[in-house]
């Protein structure tokens, strides 16, 4: 993977299939953002600029990228990296990460991302987790054709893999989902391909969608064992014979 792949990436965005992957990415998060409540929304990197948070309640929105300036008004923007967020513990409610995991660079780990992300958000805060799917018909065309541009420079994850580290991390998947089946072509046709793949090939969409939950962890009292009273035992006690 390119150390640029994630500009790569950006660029590709805002060709002509690229626009229309993230609008259906903005489709799907306007079933999910409008749902989940706080104060303080964090997007890590700047795919959409912005764009893809527009369906969230939430007042203050923040994307965090390399290029802050970058980022469309209304939203604050934040230069900082991924692996060392400038915000306390527990001080986000919603952490969005679209294509970030996949397209890091090489002394980067998803792992080490995820749990940054732990650390910052809220208990029982959100993560959305927007990803390239390798199990679909884009996973495969890269695959074969070994192409180095975007998205196919990027290292796509496999879902079990993203779900393996949240579980790790203490967090609870609250919904899994794929989208997006139209060829990876700039020029075709959707409308059939889009049905028959909703309804026959639910699980190789070429973007994957995960929502979730972080953990409350209780601490489980333990109840020291009382001794109890010992009973007294009548039957042991003799009676003295009385001395004619």
């Amino acid at each position: 993977m390119a150390n640029n792949c994630p500009a790569q990436l950006n660029r590709w965005f805002q060709t002509p299939l690229g626009r229309r992957v993230l609008k259906e990415e903005a489709d799907a998060l306007q079933q999910i953002l409008p749902h989940l409540f706080g104060y303080h929304l964090l997007q890590i990197g700047r795919i959409g600029h912005g764009y893809l948070l527009e369906s969230s309640r939430i007042s203050h929105r923040c994307v965090l990228s390399l290029s802050a300036q970058t980022i469309c008004k209304p939203y604050s923007a934040v230069c900082a990296l991924a692996d060392a967020l400038p915000f306390a513990q527990d001080s986000i409610d919603v952490v969005v990460l679209p294509h970030l995991l996949e397209f890091l660079e090489f002394e980067k780990k998803p792992l080490d991302i995820l749990r940054e992300v732990e650390r910052v958000l809220i208990p029982e805060g959100h993560v959305v987790i927007l990803g390239f799917n390798p199990l679909s018909l884009w996973g495969g065309w890269g695959y074969f054709t070994r192409r180095k541009t975007a998205p196919w420079c990027g290292r796509f994850l496999p879902i079990s893999h993203i779900k393996d580290y949240l579980a790790l991390l203490g967090f609870d998947l609250k919904k899994q989902q794929t989208f997006f089946f139209s060829l990876p072509f700039y020029k075709n046709e959707t409308t059939v391909l889009e049905k028959m793949g909703a309804r026959w090939m639910g699980h190789f969409g070429a973007v994957y969608l995960l929502v979730a939950k972080k953990r409350v962890t209780t601490i489980t009292p333990i109840k020291p064992k009382w001794r109890t009273q010992p009973a007294l035992v009548t039957e042991a006690v003799g009676t003295q014979r009385k001395l004619n």
